[in-house]
């Protein structure tokens, strides 16, 4: 899992592999470099939105991540020094600021390496190879990072870049291009050499492919063993799950929850799985990860506890946390769970709502500290009236010297500082004050909007983005199908129905996707196999909401040309193709380092897909049934275990195909987890159980009751 900040000095740490190995002699020759005019200018012109945007007026000259980059440093006898990050990591900004205000720095990138930036929103190959890469460092991956190539693709050297508190960057990143300079200066033909021989030793230590289980009995013990490890790694004295990190786990909650409602799960395992999601789902959405204010959503936290969030949110968690506590509310009937679902969903309406009704994937941040986001109870009584900042400080744990445990904030930075989050009910904060229920509401409501206001005076936004992308705009689909599942109200429907339309007229080039619909390079905006593999998730589940065929045939097309483009003779998932990476790395996206992975997400896909009647392609189908040993590890998988267990224990409803729109409505409403639709021949509506039994349902209204997964 992602880890902000790495404690280690870049000089210290850029270990080149040419330091330890004997000089090969007789180096040949090397040609005069040739002078090359897009190397002259800045190419961040006209760049996309987020992170190569905010570079459109630096003095470094930045290309985009494309292989024509190797050519050109081919061409000029130069290294590529390839920068990679994203606006919503914390430092990356600050880190390229650095560097633009030192002279020296500009000049020696400008002149001696062709200078790359990489943005892991648009590029995801990427962020795979420095998770890979840093794991040879043994080190967490974080951002920015630096990985400098040969022309030929190979990596000389790489490493990510601290941004804590103390961290010089300009002396980090001075120090590192003076280095890797003057030693490639000194002997090139050395440094390519060794870095060949370097990558093909990296080559041989990626991960094999997963295995297939030798039987569906040893598929459904790893599921038990797993459910079980999942379920004792909750430690209910802390409300937490050990190894969760630092990311909010949407994934381990969906999975447990999806694991209280498999009628395939032992009972005790059932009852285990579903106190621990009710228990750390309670600890997660009342604490400052969910923001009392403006109901968005934050995807990771400083240090180990969950009141002290990083500040920038994106569309993508947004949009993946509405599905996911829609399948928390499935299991345990939460109403805490489906509003911030809700809330999440419709921050990111307001926040990034981009062109023709589509999403952008973030807002770039403004200048902020944590200790902005974060208040003093003098704060709350200057911006609120006394009975709404009596109830505030109630319902948040308020107090003079602050409510950040040491956990949360050990070096005591923030002391008397105070994060919002809705530590009481809203009951009890009532009782406490001795007001009505409707009295709270109306504090509740009033104090929330001056406590806003409060906040983005002091925290400006800024400009709303404008260039919608791919891969949020689908997960967006899938929020709203998920929303309506779960409240039945059409208009949530009808959202859903609208932005898939508006993403396949952007996002579709002939059968192929791109990241956006306009922007850089083609190389740039050419989809990667998580957009896809997104957009398969939201096709299927706007089939499943509206039992429109065509949205099925779309997403079986959209496999097939994953399989087409992406499987590589070894039947590797790649996530770039190689026509649109300079990486010569065969990467796949198997464990959720960042989010979902792309393994994970097309596993689900292909069951779904082969549940509604449609096999996946031949060069897909391994990924049916392969499997990661995840009872081992299980925090990094819970993707692959949701396809798994949905795959032992799905539930087929079978619909004839003139059925009333009574039966329609009744089956769309279903839930989208554990629950598959399609029509077939019979005159009577069946539910196909997992363990090959069948029963036929009189009414309408008796098909959510006959579906453990949707009368729980």
């Amino acid at each position: 899992m992602l880890k902000p900040g790495i404690c280690a000095c870049l000089l210290a740490a850029l270990a080149f592999t040419p330091a330890c190995r004997k000089r090969t002699k007789g180096a040949a020759e090397v040609p005069e470099p040739a002078t090359i005019p897009e190397l002259a200018a800045n190419a961040m012109q006209d760049a996309p939105q987020g992170l190569l945007s905010s570079r459109a007026g630096s003095p470094v000259h930045w290309q985009h991540w494309e292989p024509s980059v190797l050519e050109r440093a081919r061409a000029s006898r130069r290294l590529v020094f390839a920068v990679i990050g994203s606006a919503q990591y914390p430092g990356c900004v600050e880190a390229l600021d650095v560097i633009d205000r030192n002279p020296a720095l500009v000049a020696k990138l400008n002149e001696t390496f062709v200078p790359v930036l990489v943005d892991t929103e648009l590029s995801r190959e990427a962020a795979l190879a420095a998770g890979f890469l840093s794991q040879n460092l043994r080190q967490p991956v974080s951002f920015p990072f630096i990985l400098v190539l040969s022309a030929d693709a190979n990596e000389v050297t790489f490493r990510p870049v601290a941004t804590g508190s103390g961290t010089n960057l300009e002396e980090i990143f001075q120090r590192a291009v003076e280095l890797v300079s003057r030693m490639w200066v000194d002997s090139p033909a050395y440094m390519e050499e060794n870095s060949r021989r370097d990558h093909e030793n990296r080559l041989k230590r990626l991960p094999p492919p997963d295995p297939v289980p030798p039987s569906t009995e040893e598929r459904d013990a790893m599921l038990s063993r797993t459910g079980r490890k999942i379920a004792a790694l909750y430690d209910e004295d802390i409300n937490s799950i050990f190894g969760s990190g630092g990311l909010l786990p949407l994934g381990l909650l969906q999975c447990l929850a999806s694991t209280s409602l498999d009628p395939n799960t032992a009972p005790e395992i059932a009852a285990r799985s579903r106190e621990a999601a009710a228990s750390f789902g309670s600890a997660v959405l009342n604490s400052a990860m969910v923001d009392p204010l403006d109901g968005g959503i934050y995807s990771s936290r400083r240090g180990s506890s969950w009141d002290l969030p990083m500040i920038h949110r994106t569309c993508m968690t947004q949009a993946r946390a509405g599905r996911a506590l829609v399948t928390l509310h499935n299991a345990l009937k939460d109403r805490r769970s489906l509003e911030a679902a809700l809330g999440a969903v419709r921050f990111a309406e307001e926040q990034f709502g981009a062109q023709n009704g589509l999403f952008a994937p973030q807002r770039l941040p403004g200048p902020m500290t944590p200790a902005d986001w974060l208040w003093t109870r003098e704060q709350i009584e200057q911006s609120l009236t006394p009975d709404e900042a009596g109830f505030w400080i109630a319902l948040c744990g308020i107090t003079g010297m602050g409510n950040l445990s040491l956990e949360a904030d050990p070096n005591r930075e923030y002391f008397r500082l105070n994060s919002l989050a809705l530590r009481a009910t809203l009951a009890d904060a009532a009782a406490a004050r001795n007001l009505d229920p409707d009295e709270a509401a109306a504090l509740l409501e009033s104090g929330r909007k001056k406590l806003l206001k409060a906040r983005q005076d002091r925290m400006p936004g800024r400009e709303a983005p404008t260039l919608p992308a791919a891969a949020p705009s689908f997960r967006m689909v899938s929020a709203y199908a998920a929303l309506f599942t779960a409240t039945g109200d059409p208009a949530w429907r009808e959202k859903a129905i609208t932005l898939a339309e508006r993403c396949r007229l952007t996002f579709s080039d002939g059968p192929l996707l791109i990241e956006q619909g306009s922007g850089g390079p083609d190389a740039l905006r050419d989809a990667r196999a998580f957009t896809y593999a997104l957009a398969i998730q939201a096709a299927l589940d706007l089939s499943e909401i509206t039992l429109d065929e065509n949205w099925r045939l779309w997403a079986g097309d959209l496999a097939s040309t994953v399989s087409e483009l992406f499987v590589d003779p070894s039947g590797r998932l790649l996530e770039a193709r190689s026509i649109s990476t300079p990486l010569a790395f065969p990467l796949e996206d198997r464990l959720m380092l960042f989010d979902d992975s792309t393994a994970g997400l097309m596993r689900m896909n292909l069951a779904r897909l082969e549940a509604s009647g449609q096999h996946p392609p031949p060069s897909l189908a391994p990924w049916l049934t392969s499997l990661p040993r995840f009872d081992e590890f299980p925090v990094v998988f819970t993707d692959s275990i949701l396809a798994a267990s949905f795959a032992r224990s799905r539930v087929i409803v079978e619909l004839p195909e003139n059925a009333s729109p009574e039966w329609r409505e009744a089956a769309c409403r279903l839930p989208l987890d554990r629950v598959a639709r399609r029509f077939g021949k019979d005159a009577a509506v069946k539910v196909m159980k997992p363990d090959g039994t069948e029963t036929t349902v009189d009414s309408p209204a008796a098909l959510a009751g006959s579906i453990p997964a949707a009368a729980n």
